[in-house]
């Protein structure tokens, strides 16, 4: 019988000058038995008096507000406590919509478009359900974070304190030093892998800056409202680069060095990793499109543990399995600058790939929503030169869009522009679907243009994902590649099973990398991708088959 996980509830700061807003939004969310409302203040000064008492997972932080506004407080609460996950809320003006994407390159993760009336907020169902699943679903990312920090530094810990195997015959003092163990699961090469692999992430880094690591491959949050107790297992694919290890006999301390470190402390010490910055992405990515140089220093091996913070409170423990075969999968998946697609389900409820085939790319679609924008900036930077047009539906409202096309357009050198009536379709450039309309493609060949509509919502949605996929179909026929990013629900699993069946393929972004894996998910299981990649792999999986300079 499968045990239902239970978890403590999402620790929630609200700060808004407005004591009916912050009222309303304090009842909205007490009503939700996974949410617990830790502190509701009027300003940003007040906030970081809160914050220093921890032990809060996600703060409704307002825009305009007395004494201390969002913008400002923002750096301070994320140096008060780098983890915290910060919502901006603000009203539907050009204006809010403009700092809530600043906010977001200075760390904050997300936005929730506010209506522009108390009677508005206190009908508006709409708001309630979007604001409750966004603190639930990056509270719970940041839960999953830790998690995988605290194993990280609990396995480093164990490799450190394991003896080292006694040196093979035939070994000779060069080529010792310059070769490693062949098995992948001996501790000293995971640490190492580890340290490797930070350097990857965090590119670029700024000095004088709050150090957080980007949004990467190694959070694994959960669905909201969809507790599953067990991960996702995939088959293995095969990597023809890598030799398989020799076989080694097993000792003792082989063994010993393999088991999971034990935490006396009821809970891994954390490394001092610096925590996940989905703001980071902008950030690169804005030094990307300056034309600055890429290249990584080398750093040294971070320390296996480190005492935690004592602002920050713990996540709340929930029964998981033992890990290790998990960590060697995402040190594999890692590895590669273009990751391996995501492998074949074993267990009940699995991932079935389908085969990559060699197609005449004419089009590329790409579908998300929430956690949308940090994941479309890391793939589209990695687009330049690619000579397809690109279109985007990310729910969002309308004026957010407009602002997303802009940041777009300036954070990853490709010229983006929000969809208009009877636009015409350029090679190499972005169509965004603007807030509150489907966005569509009529026609063929050099005729092809966009058209907006307002027909009712699909997947609750508008714009939404599917009713672009069908109109690319029926224009471009099974020429078009498709990538779904994190998001709610399962709006583009319809329409990309539309582009499959027409000899398209749709690759979509694994659980891990998403904030909610509910669309690629979605689209994962409906047995319709070709690959379920990181977000940082997507980029480098569709220049294959699209080319691009």
């Amino acid at each position: 019988m499968e045990e239902t996980p239970i978890h403590s509830p999402y620790k929630v700061l609200i700060v808004d000058d407005s004591a009916i807003v912050r009222g309303l939004v304090t009842r909205m969310m007490t009503e939700d038995a996974e949410i617990e409302v830790v502190g509701s203040v009027s300003n940003g000064e007040e906030a970081l008096a809160v914050m220093e008492k921890g032990g809060i997972e996600a703060v409704v932080l307002d825009i305009e507000m007395p004494v201390m506004d969002g913008l400002t407080a923002l750096p301070k609460l994320l140096e008060i406590d780098p983890t915290v996950r910060v919502i901006m809320a603000s009203t539907l003006t050009k204006r809010n919509a403009d700092i809530s994407f600043q906010a977001m390159t200075l760390g904050a993760v997300d936005y929730i478009p506010k209506p522009s009336s108390s009677k508005d907020l206190n009908v508006g169902e709409g708001f309630r359900e979007e604001l409750l699943d966004k603190v639930k679903a990056w509270a719970e990312q940041r839960r999953k974070m830790l998690e995988v920090e605290e194993s990280a530094a609990a396995e480093a810990a164990a490799a450190q304190a394991a003896p080292e195997p006694e040196p093979e015959e035939k070994s000779t003092a060069p080529d010792a030093e310059a070769s490693e163990p062949d098995d992948a699961a001996s501790g000293g090469k995971a640490a190492a892998f580890r340290a490797e692999m930070s350097v990857e992430h965090q590119q670029l880094h700024k000095q004088g800056r709050i150090q957080r690591k980007r949004f990467t491959a190694e959070l694994r949050p959960r669905p909201m409202q969809q507790h599953r107790p067990q991960p996702t297992q995939m088959r293995q694919a095969p990597m023809p680069q890598q030799p398989a290890p020799k076989p080694q006999p097993a000792t003792p301390a082989s063994s010993e060095a393999a088991k999971p470190a034990a935490n006396p402390a009821g809970g891994a010490a954390r490394s001092t990793t610096p925590s996940r910055d989905p703001g980071r992405l902008i950030r690169d990515a804005a030094i990307a499109a300056g034309g600055q140089g890429k290249t990584v220093p080398k750093m040294p091996e971070r320390p296996a543990t480190a005492a935690p913070s004592a602002r920050t409170a713990p996540p709340a423990k929930r029964p998981t399995a033992p890990a290790p075969q998990k960590s060697a999968r995402a040190q594999q998946v890692r590895s590669a600058s273009a990751p391996a697609p995501a492998k074949r389900q074993s267990a009940r409820g699995g991932v079935t790939l389908l085969p990559e085939k060699r197609i005449n790319v004419e089009a590329i679609a790409i579908g998300s929503s929430t956690g949308g924008p940090q994941a479309l900036f890391e793939v589209l930077r990695g687009l330049n030169g690619v000579r397809q047009p690109i279109f985007i539906t990310q729910h969002m409202p309308a004026t957010f869009t407009t602002i997303l096309a802009e940041h777009i357009t300036r954070l990853t050198g490709l010229k983006c522009q929000e969809a208009q009536n009877n636009m015409p379709i350029v090679g190499g450039q972005v169509y965004l679907a603007p807030g509150d309309y489907h966005m569509t493609v009529e026609g063929r060949g050099a005729s092809r243009h966009l058209k907006l509509n307002q027909n009712p919502p699909e997947n609750f949605c508008r714009p939404s994902v599917d009713p672009m996929l069908r109109s690319l179909v029926a224009s471009y026929g099974g020429n078009i590649l498709t990538a779904i990013l994190t998001g709610m629900g399962q709006d583009g699993m319809l329409g990309g099973r539309d582009v499959v069946n027409a000899g398209g393929m749709v690759v979509a972004q694994d659980e891990q990398s998403s904030v909610v894996w509910g669309m690629p998910g979605a689209a994962a299981h409906a047995g319709i991708c070709s690959a379920v990649l990181p977000v940082g792999g997507i980029a480098a999986y569709i220049k294959k088959f699209a080319g691009g300079r």
